[in-house]
């Protein structure tokens, strides 16, 4: 018998079990971030659509297409699961 088999060790199980549980976490990580960016895209369109309503009562043409924008960004970031803008500080434009 070698050592690695009476010592129980075997490097490639090992690294094996090591990756698949690295690899978990990370569709954790990436499920609970989706969950994030769904919530914030519904927010976002929310926020959008009311600041464009006002805006169209105020006759506030530039600032209505804006939020028009950030309602369209909210509904995208729902249906996808990814936040629209990525590295910013300003997600909603």
């Amino acid at each position: 018998m070698s050592a690695n088999n009476f010592t129980g060790t075997n490097p490639t199980t090992q690294s094996t079990a090591t990756s698949t549980s690295g690899t978990k976490g990370a569709e954790a990580g990436e499920g609970l971030k989706g969950m994030f960016a769904k919530g914030h895209g519904i927010g976002e369109s929310i926020r959008g659509n009311i600041n464009s309503a006002i805006d169209g009562f105020t006759g506030d043409s530039a600032s209505m297409a804006k939020n028009e924008q950030v309602a369209r960004g909210g509904e995208q970031e729902f249906q996808s699961g990814q936040f629209a803008k990525r590295g910013t500080t300003d997600k909603a434009l």
